[in-house]
């Protein structure tokens, strides 16, 4: 019996060591037992612990897979990823499997229709065909693909009787049968390129196919960076190669899709949590095999098995959906890199709004730094101004100088677009006599007022209650919703605009991918349209007869004491003013504030995130903050607050007497208390990544992770502090 090492999903620094009558390949799925129970682990590399009793070692109960699941390359980036951001080990190897392999299902593609070329057909000179000029076009198709789903071929245009016609002449043969042979790519097109202007040019010669080569693209909203993508990965297919497009949310994944498949003839797959299980798993399984010539999916994606991976794109590399904010905390964009150094490819970051990390790493030469500063189709960027509110009259947050606006443009038949980055009817339920404010009973946050719902919900533990109608504190009945979220937004513009279509798009309305495809189809309806909503609206979408982006509110990111607030709302503002101004007709932007001489909206109002950014890193290098420095979160949970300071001050005793870290606490978490738990933070920041892993690695051998009513996690490189 031989001794492997095998990953077991809970909360163990390494991989155990199990029994089998011969050696594992590193990468299979494996039946073992843990304590009373029968799990599924994998198989990895690590050395078997040869100092253990072998007569106390379970067996492997059964080996699951014929062949490993994923490659040398994306263990070692699993592995590395443990060790990196302070995990289980088992966390980054099960990342990479879609649920249903996790839980044991078999790794086999379902049954499918298939065309494949005949030998006949292999050597048929397509000319002979004569005036069948269908059967011409996919017979060239068929000579290079060798095989094909009568799916894909019906995406490409070619129908059943075009395919029957070619197997009455045994040119294709066509049966139903779970095919596992890749394809190689080929780079064919559906349509033409779009020609590139003078500046997309300069930066598509600049990314280089054949070796590790970070880019950082920035390009104002509508340079046509996507365009650049696109160009980028057919080069890369017609080298053989495939392709990776990292998205930062599932309701820009099928729009993306879209575009790619209308694009190319080679096949596109989806990979997001949007996706049923079974599609998911089907998904995954044509990337692994090399059916799929570029992957497109979300953050997880970047786990996904790829033979031959050519090219990383990841669009909107600011986002901050890119970072996993439980369990595993990694940073998706961080992973694209490390994966493409590894592999010795290219990877492309693209973004209007980059990150300070990313536009550090481009000024000290890490990153080729392109540069888009002009919209392809030669429209100017919107003016932006804004509304001193101080000097308005105003009915829920709208001015009356932006509902004029409003009604201007709509007069001259364009779309609106207004932004209010707060989803529900109101932010608090209140009592006008004595201003008592409806709170979360687990968290120290109000409640959100949701009138379709006639319910109040908390956005951060998900707690609901019906709204009191007599006030807890002084008994009168004077309650009665304050603020204004998206819902009353809506309401408000139906009752000044009532014949004109109103679209909201938030987390409510557009709850699932055919839910914000059905509101994004009715933007391109003809006539006038208001489009409320909040933050997904800024990401990446076109609307072609935008012409007025009107900002309700977006002085929270002024004064928050998260470490990167103001740069988030300034990405935020600049994205969404780029919505205006798209298509043929001039467009404009109009900024609600309360606080229109803060110095932050000098630059952005300009246009100038560059110089907005580059003064965010002037205050981050005098602080020694990320990018300058390096740093940790510690964060610490406990239904006894005494209990999660004690724990943290324990820790920062023991960091401190490293000498080699800063700390910064025990402090109360921006939302100290949350779904019942009082949270307590550490920061712990480094002139060196090395000194932070090398007194943080130790704290999960000192201090149980669970125990004493008290957990705690370690947050590496926190894309927030809340």
């Amino acid at each position: 019996m031989q001794r492997v090492s095998i990953a077991v999903q809970g909360p163990f620094n390494g991989p155990l060591t199990y029994l089998h009558s011969h050696k594992l390949a590193p990468g299979l799925r494996c039946k073992v037992s843990l304590g009373s129970r029968t799990v599924i682990g994998l198989s990895v590399a690590d050395a078997p612990d040869e100092a253990l009793d072998a007569a106390k070692l379970k067996n492997v109960t059964e080996v699951l897979d014929t062949a490993p699941l994923l490659s040398e390359e994306l263990l070692n980036i699993a592995n590395w990823m443990g060790r990196y951001y302070l995990h289980e080990f088992s966390s980054p190897f099960f990342l990479a499997l879609p649920k249903l392999l996790r839980s044991g299902k078999k790794a086999e593609l379902k049954k499918t229709r298939w065309a494949t070329l005949t030998l006949q057909g292999q050597h048929l000179d397509c000319a002979q065909l004569g005036g069948a000029a269908k059967q011409q076009a996919l017979m060239q198709v068929m000579q290079k693909q060798q095989s094909a789903t009568m799916r894909h071929l019906k995406s490409l245009g070619f129908d059943s009787a075009v395919v029957n016609a070619l197997v009455k002449k045994q040119l294709l043969n066509v049966s139903d049968e779970a095919n596992e042979e890749s394809i190689t790519p080929t780079g064919e097109l559906f349509e033409s390129e779009l020609r590139l202007t003078e500046e997309q040019q300069t930066a598509l010669s600049h990314i280089k196919l054949d070796a590790y080569a970070p880019c950082l693209l920035e390009g104002v909203t509508g340079s046509g960076k996507t365009e650049i993508y696109l160009q980028a990965i057919r080069q890369c297919l017609q080298q053989g190669k495939r392709a990776l497009v990292l998205v930062p949310e599932i309701g820009l994944t099928p729009q993306t899709l879209a575009r790619f498949q209308k694009r190319f003839q080679d096949d596109t797959v989806a990979l997001h949590s949007g996706l049923t299980d079974p599609a998911r798993h089907q998904a995954w399984l044509k990337a692994k095999l090399g059916q799929a010539a570029i992957v497109i999916g979300t953050r997880s994606s970047i786990l996904t098995p790829i033979p031959n991976l050519g090219l990383i794109v990841v669009d909107e590399e600011h986002d901050a959906s890119y970072k996993q904010q439980d369990t595993l905390r990694y940073h998706a964009r961080d992973i694209a890199l490390k994966r493409a150094h590894d592999l010795n490819i290219p990877i492309v970051l693209g973004s209007a709004t980059p990150s300070l990390e990313s536009l550090h790493n481009a000024s000290m030469g890490r990153f080729a730094h392109l540069n888009l500063a002009n919209r392809a189709n030669g429209s100017s960027l919107p003016p932006i101004e804004t509304i001193d509110m101080r000097k308005q009259q105003h009915q829920n947050g709208l001015s009356e100088r932006l509902a004029h606006r409003i009604k201007s443009h709509l007069d001259d038949g364009n779309q609106i677009i207004l932004f209010l980055n707060r989803r529900g009817y109101a932010p608090n339920w209140f009592c006008r006599s004595c201003g008592w404010i409806a709170d979360c009973t687990f968290c120290d946050a109000h409640m959100t007022y949701h009138r379709a719902q006639r319910t109040n919900i908390c956005h951060h533990c998900g707690h609901r209650e019906t709204p009191v109608h007599k006030c807890p504190n002084c008994h009168e009945t004077t309650l009665e919703a304050m603020g204004t979220g998206t819902e009353r937004a809506e309401e408000t513009i139906s009752q000044l605009f009532p014949d004109t279509t109103i679209i909201r798009f938030d987390r409510d309305i557009a709850s699932t991918r055919n839910k914000l495809e059905q509101q994004l189809a009715r933007t391109e309806s003809a006539g006038p349209a208001i489009i409320i909503g909040t933050q997904m609206l800024a990401k990446g979408h076109h609307f072609e007869r935008v012409t007025l982006v009107g900002i309700w509110d977006i002085d929270g990111g002024l004064f928050s004491a998260d470490l990167r607030a103001r740069e988030r709302m300034g990405q935020l503002l600049t994205q969404v003013a780029g919505r205006a101004g798209r298509g043929e007709r001039k467009g404009e932007v109009v900024v609600q504030t309360w606080y229109p001489e803060h110095p932050v909206f000098e630059p952005l109002l300009k246009h100038d995130y560059r110089s907005f950014a580059i003064e965010l890193l002037e205050d981050r290098k005098r602080t020694q903050l990320p990018p300058f420095g390096y740093l940790a979160v510690i964060r610490c949970d406990s239904a006894f607050a005494n209990l999660a300071e004690q724990r943290l001050q324990e820790m920062a005793h023991y960091l401190l007497n490293t000498q080699k870290v800063r700390v910064l606490g025990p402090l109360p978490a921006l939302l100290s208390r949350r779904a019942g738990k009082h949270r307590y933070m550490l920061l712990v920041q480094s002139q060196k990544r090395s000194h932070l892993h090398e007194v943080l690695t130790p704290l999960h051998r000192h201090y149980p992770r669970d125990a004493k009513q008290v957990s705690w996690h370690i947050d590496i490189d926190p894309s927030d502090l809340a």
